[in-house]
């Protein structure tokens, strides 16, 4: 009976029943965690907060709260269905705090704030390693680092952009920039 009453708060997918429905899932979980539903219940509890989540460039706040309880779907219930079906949400909900980092790292990068860009674009590189657009943060990051004047910190992302990602649009930017790099270091000092 509590998950079906939490299952007609989720139904209805208006903001106010959501939290509702997320209630009564943790509820049912305290009361019963060792359940065979226990699982479905976590499940449900990201995705309430999974269907809420705003695209990126907008607040990422629903995102990061549905990232956590889908690893907690992965932690508490690994054999479970619903651990299948968290792994495919996991891949979304980092991918677009991913996106929405590098739309803020991009923009710090046009407005030449090159510390701030190199900041928000590392974090896609340890945090989101899986990000389909890996190529551009490198490239970012690495001529963010060029450009303030910090070599030996952008040549091995040019590098790795290079080697990586041989077919981007970015590797004739990269090798031109590593080919500088290059040319620079051979020149003998005065």
């Amino acid at each position: 009976a509590k998950l079906a009453i939490a299952d007609s708060y989720f139904d209805k997918g208006d903001e106010s029943n959501m939290i509702l429905a997320s209630s009564e899932y943790r509820e049912f979980i305290q009361l019963y965690p060792y359940s065979p539903s226990a699982s479905y219940a976590q499940y449900r509890i990201a995705m309430s907060f999974f269907k809420k989540a705003l695209k990126a460039g907008r607040d990422q706040t629903k995102t990061t709260q549905a990232l956590i309880e889908l690893k907690k779907v992965i932690t508490n219930f690994p054999l479970s269905e619903e651990a299948k079906l968290a792994q495919k949400q996991i891949g979304e909900c980092e991918e677009r705090l991913a996106e929405h980092n590098f739309n803020i790292g991009e923009h710090y990068y046009r407005v030449q704030a090159f510390k701030a860009a190199t900041d928000r674009l590392s974090e896609i590189v340890t945090t989101y390693p899986s990000y389909s657009r890996m190529d551009k943060v490198y490239f970012y990051l690495a001529d963010s680092y060029y450009r303030w004047r910090k070599i030996e910190e952008s040549t091995p992302y040019f590098t790795k952009l290079v080697t990586d990602f041989p077919e981007s649009k970015f590797t004739k930017k990269a090798q031109a920039r590593l080919a500088e790099i290059n040319k620079a270091s051979a020149k003998p000092a005065r």
